[in-house]
């Protein structure tokens, strides 16, 4: 009889525990300072439209406009209130875990996802940010928060050593077949391939940088591809609209530093998703990866989806005008879209 008495407080113990934490200020301070999206959770439940992102919907410059790309969109729709998911390197699958902890019962009719075609390749997906990322995500879990901070003590998570990402890195450069005869049949004998020079060429350099962002092939086995998958079901049982916007990428640099093979690998993975999921009656498929200009790239020398304020405008104009489809009585041109031919 004491054993199960001693076993009964001892679970009434815990169970009082598990309901207390959330509401102490001592699990809110943890949660600011290591997955503070989870406070973003409570604002887009009271918005109808929600953007997720990483760092390309930000001003990355000191620009005197520092407008973020979302809210550039949320200009069209001045009578919809807009709210964003955006951590830098950030992707799908972290997003995804986010948009889950949206209460059934919320304001959200549209999600606009951006997508980076960079983030189904394996630099992205072995970067070394990923374990802080999935640090982050334990707190996103749909566990109980006693539960969450216990697995996040015991690094409970993909908390894999850098040395151990490069390595996935560099073997699956070396070994993911491209459609391409020797040596651009793989990442890194691609990038052995003489040009501009020698390696230490900054030219050569970047060339090869964007072998590495954007040789590869995405199919359904594509962990990101997973991620969407399940972004596209949620979206679907929460009678969400879903707009994917596949992001612009510096096309006229790709193809001035390694050529057509190259950028055509680009245009048909971004083509690959919008066949995927154009079809379903709530998505709707953006494919802008050839939208912009070299000129509105801010970083010269890496592949990133960073944007000045011009192109960060002209990629949410055409956000904006797809909106319509299902928000159009509420559009509402801003001033400084009205000189611009977006449709």
């Amino acid at each position: 009889m004491g054993i199960i008495y001693r076993i009964s407080l001892f679970t009434l113990i815990l169970i009082t525990i598990g309901a207390l934490y959330p509401k102490s200020a001592a699990y809110k301070d943890f949660l600011w300072f290591e997955s503070d999206q989870f406070f973003q959770v409570d604002k887009v439940r009271n918005c109808e439209l929600i953007y997720t992102s990483a760092s390309s919907n930000f001003s990355q410059n000191k620009e005197s406009d520092q407008r973020k790309l979302s809210q550039f969109i949320d200009a069209f729709y001045p009578d919809l209130a807009m709210e964003a998911f955006n951590t830098p390197a950030s992707h799908l699958g972290y997003h995804y875990k986010l948009l889950r902890l949206i209460p059934e019962k919320s304001k959200v009719q549209t999600v606009i996802c951006a997508i980076n075609i960079r983030s189904f390749g394996a630099d992205w997906r072995n970067s070394e940010l990923e374990t802080t990322l999935n640090k982050q995500a334990v707190m996103y879990s749909q566990r109980p928060a006693i539960l969450n901070k216990l697995l996040l003590s015991l690094n409970a998570y993909d908390n894999k050593e850098i040395s151990e990402r490069v390595l996935d890195r560099t073997r699956e450069w070396n070994e993911e077949r491209l459609p391409y005869k020797n040596p651009q049949n793989s990442v890194n004998n691609w990038c052995r391939v003489e040009k501009w020079g020698d390696w230490q060429n900054p030219k050569r350099q970047l060339a090869d940088q964007f072998i590495k962002q954007y040789a590869f092939v995405i199919d359904e086995i594509n962990p990101r591809i997973q991620d969407l998958d399940a972004v596209v079901i949620l979206a679907k049982k929460r009678g969400w609209n879903l707009v994917l916007s596949i992001l612009p990428e510096n096309i006229e640099i790709a193809d001035s530093l390694v050529g057509n093979d190259l950028t055509n690998l680009i245009f048909a993975n971004s083509e690959w998703i919008k066949s995927r999921y154009s079809s379903q009656t709530h998505i709707t498929v953006l494919n802008n990866v050839n939208l912009l200009s070299s000129d509105h790239f801010t970083d010269k020398d890496f592949p990133t989806e960073h944007y000045d304020v011009e192109g960060r405008k002209i990629i949410a104009a055409y956000i904006a005008f797809a909106l319509r489809k299902n928000h159009g009585h509420l559009f509402s041109n801003p001033a400084w879209a009205s000189n611009h031919n977006f449709q």
